[in-house]
């Protein structure tokens, strides 16, 4: 059986969050102050993940650090202390979520091994035409259901407490569970990369927080429906 994460924010936290979102400013300035601070925290969930990270030693830290980066994007300005949250989370379940994550190194190790060899391959003159347009279609193909696999694993890790089959079963199905929002995913991918070729510090700065926080709606939305079809999530 599954259980959703248990919600840890306490009375106190939850009535400062409250009084945070009451204490907006109206008209035209509380919509500036508003982006300013929407823009502020996208940098700051940026750099949660590369401060998580770094402080995983790389391998083991990024998967603890999207999942807790994701939690924070997922609150945004009703989050009142993004910072604590964000490392609270990181150290809860640390273990557990750098194994779930193991796969993605894997995966993502083999398709930098075959664009490489492709790359050789097309170089040497030996695969071109057909065979070319097949293996570069193939690759393309496990890219994007892996980014759409990516964008959903910090929601998917931080809302069940399934085993590793059972949270993968549900991660490779998603893409099929849900097409519209695995095509808004790559829209927001193709959004993210045209960004980084315009506007390259702008995209390193706030691109991180950015992907979180999109893709992380549309996954949730996609699993709200799924939860709501089925009683609980992925069998343990």
């Amino acid at each position: 059986m599954t259980a959703p994460a248990p919600d840890r924010t306490g009375p106190a936290e939850g009535a400062v969050r409250t009084a945070v979102a009451e204490a907006e400013v109206p008209g035209w300035a509380g919509g500036v102050m508003l982006a300013l601070r929407w823009a502020t925290l996208l940098v700051e969930v940026s750099a949660m993940v590369v401060l998580g990270t770094l402080a995983g030693g790389v391998l083991l830290g990024l998967g603890p650090a999207l999942r807790a980066s994701g939690v924070v994007a997922a609150r945004m300005t009703a989050e009142p202390t993004p910072w604590r949250t964000f490392w609270r989370t990181w150290r809860d379940g640390f273990a557990r979520t750098a194994a779930l994550f193991a796969p993605v190194w894997a995966v993502a190790g083999l398709l930098w091994l075959d664009g490489a060899a492709l790359g050789l391959l097309d170089g040497s003159g030996l695969v071109g035409g057909p065979g070319r347009a097949v293996l570069t279609g193939g690759l393309l193909a496990v890219g994007a259901w892996g980014a759409v696999v990516l964008a959903c694993w910090p929601v998917v890790v931080a809302r069940y407490a399934s085993g590793p089959v059972a949270t993968w079963r549900l991660l490779l199905l998603l893409p099929l569970l849900g097409p519209a929002t695995s095509l808004a995913v790559l829209v927001v991918a193709a959004a993210l990369l045209a960004a980084v070729w315009a506007l390259p510090l702008l995209a390193v700065l706030v691109g991180p927080g950015f992907w979180l926080w999109a893709t992380g709606r549309l996954a949730a939305d996609r699993l709200d429906r799924i939860d709501a079809q089925v009683s609980g999530g992925p069998a343990a």
